[in-house]
């Protein structure tokens, strides 16, 4: 049972890591720059929605490892596989028209986002835990 509790918590830190991340990144892009391209957007634009797309990764890792309770970098890695399958089947499908290139380096972003959002929070969750831990009344 417990092996279960785990697979279904491993699942759900996955799943709710990578909605976060896209809410987000639709926000981003979407909601506040009216859609994001490589040939539709100025380089300001790009620059910005860039740097929030980034922290919007950021935050789906972390929120990933916030839900899984152990081997929580495999959940971020979990996550790094979904954004290169995404890009892969976009860029055969043909659902982009931005150059490889740009595509390339947007899901790199991406899998750097994951990733050190997944680094901060591990480093700053154990001192997190501590100080509920010492101030709590029981």
């Amino acid at each position: 049972m417990k092996t279960l509790l785990n697979l279904l918590r491993s699942i759900l830190a996955v799943v709710v890591g990578y909605l976060v991340m896209a809410a987000l990144i639709t926000l981003v892009q979407e909601v506040w720059f009216g859609g994001v391209g490589f040939y539709k957007s100025s380089l300001t634009v790009l620059t910005v929605a860039g740097f929030f797309t980034f922290l919007s990764a950021a935050a789906g890792g972390s929120v990933a490892v916030l839900i899984a309770k152990s081997h929580r970098r495999m959940h971020a890695l979990a996550l790094c596989s979904l954004i290169v399958a995404e890009a892969i089947a976009l860029i055969v499908t043909g659902g982009t028209t931005d150059p490889l290139w740009f595509d390339t380096l947007a899901s790199g972003s991406l899998i750097i986002g994951i990733l050190l959002g997944a680094f901060l929070l591990e480093r700053i969750k154990p001192n997190f835990e501590k100080r509920v831990l010492i101030t709590s009344p029981n």
